[in-house]
This record gives C-alpha cells, structure tokens and sequence, in this order.
C-alpha cells in the first residue's frame, strides 16, 4: 500500500511532463511561421531564387494575382530566377503587418496576410511604387519545419464607390 502512495505521485508527475513537452505553443508556432514569410522576403531582396523557393514543400503551388500556376519547388524556383534576374532584378520584397494565422492541426495553417514589392522599374527604367497586395497561403509542418504548400497572391479589388 505505501508503494502505491508513491508510485501514483510519481506516475502523475511524469505524465505532466510529458503533456507539457507535447502542447502545441501557438505564439512559438506563429513566429515560425512569420520567419519563413520573413525568410522568402529578405531571399527576394537578395535576389536569391534558391533561397526564396526553398520555403516551398517540394509538391507545392504557386498562383501569382495574374491567375499564373506554377507547381514543384523547382519550378517556383525558375520562375522566381526568371523574374528576379529580369523585370524584378534589384526589387524588394516583403511582408509587413501581422497575418492572421488559423490552424487546422497543429501541424497544418493557413495564413492570410499582405505583400509589399518595390523597386519595380518601368520599360524606361523609371522605378515605380511599390505595390502593397494580399495574400493566403497554406502552411504545413513537415520533419518540425513549417513549408508553404500553397501560396495564392490574391487580385486586389477595389471596393464600388456606387450603391447597388
């Protein structure tokens, strides 16, 4: 009997341990993500396609707001060569504000947020604005490392002045 007084605490107290080193922590969750969007962002600014893909699930998607889709890591990864040693070279890239997150699983999210591009330049060479544009993009965990599997740049509708 005095055995079992205590095995029970220690039982518990291992029990505890063990729930604890298996919560899900969200903020932690939501940083990492946040630093993969940040990751994409500065691999852009350098003009690093490799590195800018490299955020990619090797099966994932990318539709840009043209309706383009670009499908497989190695594809988003010549697509973004192609534009930043083109039209885009020298442009910057990132991803202001706080987006929202919402997990489905823990190891699965999807992530609403904006886009800001500059250093664009015209056919004369004149830069233009920057252009600040939205997003959602599908995240999963895989081997503890959070991937976008699909990414949507989403067109930017201006609401109607007009009443209906």
């Amino acid at each position: 009997m005095r055995r079992a007084y205590w095995i029970t605490p220690a039982l518990l107290t291992c029990g505890l341990i063990l729930f604890g080193q298996n919560r899900f922590d969200e903020a932690r969750e939501r940083a990492l993500i946040q630093a993969v969007l940040d990751a994409h962002g500065a691999a852009w600014t350098k003009g690093d396609a490799k590195a800018a893909a490299a955020v990619m699930t090797e099966d994932s998607d990318w539709v840009s707001s043209d309706g383009s889709v670009v499908t497989g890591r190695r594809a988003i990864e010549a697509a973004h060569e192609e534009l930043l040693t083109g039209s885009g070279k020298g442009s910057r890239h990132s991803h202001p504000g706080t987006p929202k997150i919402r997990f489905i699983r823990h190891d699965v999210a999807i992530v609403d947020g904006d886009s800001l591009m500059g250093g664009f330049c015209d056919k004369d060479g004149k830069e233009l604005p920057a252009q600040l544009s939205c997003y959602t993009a599908v995240f999963v965990k895989e081997d503890g490392r959070w991937l976008v599997t699909a990414f949507r740049s989403l067109p930017q509708v201006k609401p109607s002045t007009s009443a209906h």
